[in-house]
């Protein structure tokens, strides 16, 4: 095409413009997609180290625990959410012993030395029974969800005799 001057006029076609956009909107749309399942699997790997990390170190906080637990002094509820014994604070052998109870209150385990508050240890539990006393051993079963997330920490501790 040509101007009045006699000179041609550049520019670009409709047709030409369609095409770009169409291109282009692909290109968006693919990396909109890439995109979506990074932030999906970045919020599955948080949800993992979370449940992990939270389930791990309330294990070995109880574990530790009741490794210094007085063997007679403990007592598990009849459904296993609660655990309770006697502790010696200062590791000499001699009174004052402190009682420590660990009880599940829907999703959060609690612990609280007596007397006093409770204090949330861990969350994102979902069993009911977590304790279980056969005389020797406690066990400590910890069934963790959160998303679609799910692990099961097991611990079996042996408790001091006093």
């Amino acid at each position: 095409m040509k101007n009045i001057r006699g000179s041609k006029i550049k520019g670009v076609t409709l047709l030409e413009l369609m095409i770009a956009l169409a291109v282009f909107s692909l290109i968006s749309l693919s990396a909109t997609s890439i995109l979506g399942s990074i932030q999906q699997s970045w919020d599955r790997q948080r949800d993992t180290m979370e449940v992990v990390s939270n389930g791990s170190w309330a294990i070995e906080f109880m574990t530790n625990e009741l490794q210094h637990a007085d063997d007679a002094s403990i007592t598990v509820s009849a459904s296993g959410d609660r655990v309770r014994f006697q502790i010696d604070p200062d590791s000499d052998g001699n009174p004052p012993l402190s009682w420590v109870e660990y009880r599940l209150q829907g999703t959060v385990l609690t612990r609280r030395q007596l007397p006093g508050a409770y204090e949330e240890l861990a969350n994102f539990i979902t069993a009911n029974s977590i304790f279980a006393w056969s005389g020797a051993m406690v066990t400590i079963t910890l069934t963790l969800s959160k998303g679609d997330v799910n692990y099961a920490l097991i611990s079996q501790v042996r408790p001091r005799n006093l």
